[in-house]
């Protein structure tokens, strides 16, 4: 009996143990995994434009207010709260359209109806709705006794019966022998009282034993059978996924999020093409500075221009000094000597006439040796500077020099560009076209957007008739240019052109990636609900989109914070 008692006992400790809410080897899954995560009471409703949400936390009843189409909150409302074991009182603001109301009715547990009165704007509206309060939960559910198993579950009993009656009869057949004392050969009977003894040792371990199975076995349901968890399920106060795709957003997130949405509404817009564009200068302000002849640079009065530089018309980049070859240095100072040579003899010779006085001497031979000199004279002038001449490059238009290849001392050739110069107010924006587009009417309106996600608005110039990767380029002039666009640049154009589609237009934000790679835009369905609608889109500008199927008519579609509720896991 003291071993059948021992093992009782060892049977008794492991059922306490291995009880409800615990489960040996299964990390923890037990009544706490198969537990969805507490749920805050709260009622919805609805009306023709505002939307109500009331949460229960203690004696307080918070209030949320906010239009029904935009999501915006709503305040500077008056709010009155009534029902039937509910006081009538007032809801006091406090701020970015949360309300709060306190009352001793909220701590007792069930159903009531309220009635809420709302007044915004002078327009007063009527919600209703139902708040269930739960019963607090016992202190001792986690502990209660694997006896209260044993009572409440027939089929222990009959599988403790069962037990006890093989138990019962496996102790006749196998019982004991034992010897006489004067016959050892003979065995000796064993007293009824042991007989019942025994059997009652079985019965008893058999009925521990089965009061502890249900709980091992539920303990290892989920785990060993490979059954899920308890799904995600709304109503706390955190958002959630729910197995439907929908995501739970509670409105103490909305308005962390700043969600906002827009009713869709079914219009009518020109649809546009995205086309790849480069950005170049305006033709009329752009100049360009080359070497006229072989020479060397040297520095000018500010010297040399360099790149970012603003210049003006007119004004001196650099200087070159002309580099002479040496049969033209020859020729040079040959002639020079020559010309030297004749204004001294013309100069004698206008000296002696001058001398001789009198009637002898013709005037007018006096005033060609003088017209002789001053000839002579300029010649000079002319071929003197030859060797030290310097020539100033200056800048053909006004802007910001772009380009400069030269420094001091370089050697340059005749046609090297030296110097780019560009307006950067004064760009241009060529893009390969739409193919097949012959009309030059067919673009109404031009959009370019930078990588930084800037809406430029662009003139539509004209196109070239030569094809270039079997599209027309076409030029846009550039009415408002950002600091972003440089001379080079690829970036993204939007022409509008073709018939007019039918659809809802809503931001470029409001769309999103879906996991499987498609575009979608999340619909608020209920005052914390979102869904997912998969969604075809064609691009209207920098700004918005056309959907042209995945939406109806009235869908209150996140314009604002999509992307954050797309994040939701």
């Amino acid at each position: 009996m003291t071993r059948s008692a021992v093992t009782a006992l060892i049977l008794m400790f492991f059922t306490a143990f291995a009880g409800p809410g615990h489960a040996h080897g299964d990390g923890g899954h037990g009544e706490a995994s198969a537990t969805a995560a507490p749920t805050v009471p709260r009622v919805v409703a609805e009306g023709s434009d505002i939307e109500l949400v009331a949460t229960a936390d203690g004696h307080t009843l918070t209030i949320y207010l906010d239009r029904k189409d935009t999501n915006a909150p709503v305040d500077g409302a008056t709010v009155e709260v009534m029902g039937e074991g509910v006081p009538q009182a007032s809801a006091k603001a406090v701020g970015n359209g949360v309300y709060a109301i306190e009352g001793e009715w909220l701590d007792e547990p069930g159903s009531k109806a309220l009635t809420f009165v709302v007044t915004a704007d002078g327009v007063p509206d009527l919600l209703a709705g139902v708040i269930a309060i739960p019963a607090e939960a016992s202190d001792d559910h986690g502990s209660a006794s694997w006896w209260s198993t044993l009572t409440t579950r027939p089929e222990l009993w009959l599988l403790a019966l069962t037990i006890g009656l093989g138990g019962f009869f496996l102790s006749f057949a196998f019982r004991p022998v034992r010897l006489s004392p004067d016959d050892t050969s003979a065995p000796a009977a064993v007293p009824p009282s042991r007989k019942f003894k025994s059997a009652a040792e079985i019965v008893l371990i058999a009925a521990v034993a089965a009061a502890a199975l249900p709980d091992r076995v539920r303990a290892h349901e989920d785990h060993d059978l490979g059954r899920p968890a308890a799904p995600a399920q709304a109503g706390g106060t955190a958002p959630v996924k729910l197995p439907n795709g929908e995501v739970f957003l509670p409105k103490t997130t909305q308005r962390l999020l700043h969600v906002r949405t827009a009713p869709a509404v079914v219009e009518k817009a020109q649809p546009s093409t995205e086309l790849v564009g480069t950005v170049i200068a305006d033709p009329a302000h752009e100049g360009r500075v080359q070497a006229p002849m072989d020479g060397q640079i040297e520095l000018g009065k500010n010297g040399v221009s360099f790149v970012g530089q603003k210049v003006k018309a007119g004004d001196v980049l650099a200087r070159l000094a002309p580099a002479m070859p040496v049969y033209e240095r020859g020729t040079l100072a040959q002639v020079t000597a020559d010309v030297e040579g004749k204004l001294r003899i013309a100069e004698q010779k206008l000296a002696r006439l001058t001398r001789i006085s009198g009637d002898y001497i013709p005037q007018r031979e006096i005033d060609d040796t003088k017209t002789e000199i001053e000839s002579l004279r300029a010649q000079k002038r002319v071929l003197e500077p030859k060797n030290a001449e310097r020539m100033e490059l200056t800048a053909p238009v006004s802007g910001i020099i772009s380009l400069a290849t030269v420094r001091a001392g370089q050697v340059v050739s005749a046609r090297d560009t030296l110097f780019e110069i560009v307006d950067p107010k004064r760009i241009w924006i060529e893009a390969i076209g739409i193919p097949g587009t012959d009309d030059e009417n067919a673009v109404t309106e031009a959009t370019a957007v930078d990588a930084e996600g800037h809406k430029i608005p662009l003139t539509f110039v004209g196109r070239a008739p030569a094809l270039r990767q079997q599209a027309l380029p076409l030029l846009f002039r550039v009415d408002e240019p950002h600091a972003s666009l440089g001379i080079g640049a690829t970036i993204k154009v939007l022409v509008r052109h073709g018939a007019p589609v039918e659809g809802i237009i809503v931001s470029d934000g409001a769309v999103v990636r879906a996991p499987n790679g498609l575009s979608q835009v999340w619909v608020k369905v209920a005052p914390e609900r979102f869904a997912p609608r998969t969604v075809r889109t064609v691009p209207l500008d920098g700004e918005r989109v056309v959907v042209t199927a995945g939406l109806e008519k009235g869908d209150r579609i996140v314009i604002k914070a999509a992307g954050l509720i797309n994040q939701v896991r």
